[in-house]
């Protein structure tokens, strides 16, 4: 089993710490936080100069996290979201990330889930062209609050998508979190669609209950939340999939505390949920 560290759990650090992060503390690849990439970048540092750091830590780039907006209807936010798109892939290439992480949010809150579908869809249509062309895929992740979020749309937007380097990445809060889907229904997904797994713990409105800030409800470590973690590891498990895992985190007390210690902390939690294959 392998793990990579997000780059969530070192929000404020950078991409050559999270490297050195990763190594230090046991894991075999990092999930790279976009935001860090995009100022790396914007610092001037190329995809050899991060590909150089990654060999020599024997770390592997498992996805680069996120596109998002990848709802977008308006020909300004389609255009900025496809130039992403460009350089990204790009720049994963070159590092050897085989996936980039798309993210639909609210631009089309009032419209129909099936609405929201067909307009995302066609603009992921695009993405994964971009893709195609420099060997990238793609792996949707619905916010549990938004309308593409439970199980059974996910693959309704991939039927509409159509493309063969378009999949899904399992994060057991969203799922759990908008009762998108159950283990039961985690263990049907056939594994050709699980391009990676983010191990989630958290809380969740009562039904008919607001959504409040995301931050209240995912704040927590592996195994402090209120989520049967373990029924959810042994369904994904049972679909065959031997892909990267990683944890993830909002809470800004986490962020500002010992990064090795938390890096470590969700390897072990990560560790202890699949410890017959570790």
């Amino acid at each position: 089993m392998r793990f990579a560290l997000h780059g969530m759990c070192s929000l404020h650090s950078n991409i050559v710490s999270d490297i050195r992060l990763a190594k230090e503390s046991g894991y075999q690849g990092l999930e790279i936080h976009t935001e860090k990439l995009w100022r790396y970048i914007q610092a001037g540092f190329t995809s050899q100069d991060l590909k150089s750091r990654l060999n020599q830590a024997g770390i592997t780039p498992t996805a680069i996290d996120i596109i998002g907006s990848v709802e977008a209807s308006d020909k300004s936010t389609q255009a900025e979201v496809f130039k992403q798109a460009e350089t990204l892939c790009a720049f994963a290439q070159d590092i050897g990330a085989p996936t980039i992480q798309l993210n639909a949010f609210e631009a089309l809150n009032g419209l129909s889930v099936e609405e929201n579908i067909q307009i995302t869809a066609r603009n992921i249509q695009q993405i994964a062209d971009i893709g195609k062309q420099a060997g990238i895929r793609f792996q949707y992740e619905g916010a549990a609050w938004t309308p593409i979020a439970k199980l059974s749309d996910y693959y309704r937007l991939h039927d509409a998508v159509g493309r063969d380097n378009f999949g899904f990445v399992l994060d057991t809060w969203h799922f759990w979190a908008s009762r998108g889907a159950t283990p039961e229904d985690m263990a049907g997904i056939d594994k050709s669609l699980i391009y990676n797994v983010h191990l989630s713990d958290g809380k969740r409105p009562a039904v008919n209950e607001p959504w409040v800030d995301e931050k209240e409800l995912r704040g927590y470590l592996l195994g402090e939340g209120e989520i049967p973690l373990q029924e959810w590891v042994d369904a994904i498990e049972s679909t065959g999939y031997e892909g990267f895992y990683s944890g993830e985190f909002l809470n800004d007390q986490l962020w500002e505390a010992d990064h090795y210690e938390i890096a470590e902390s969700m390897l072990a939690g990560m560790k202890s949920l699949l410890s017959s294959k570790v």
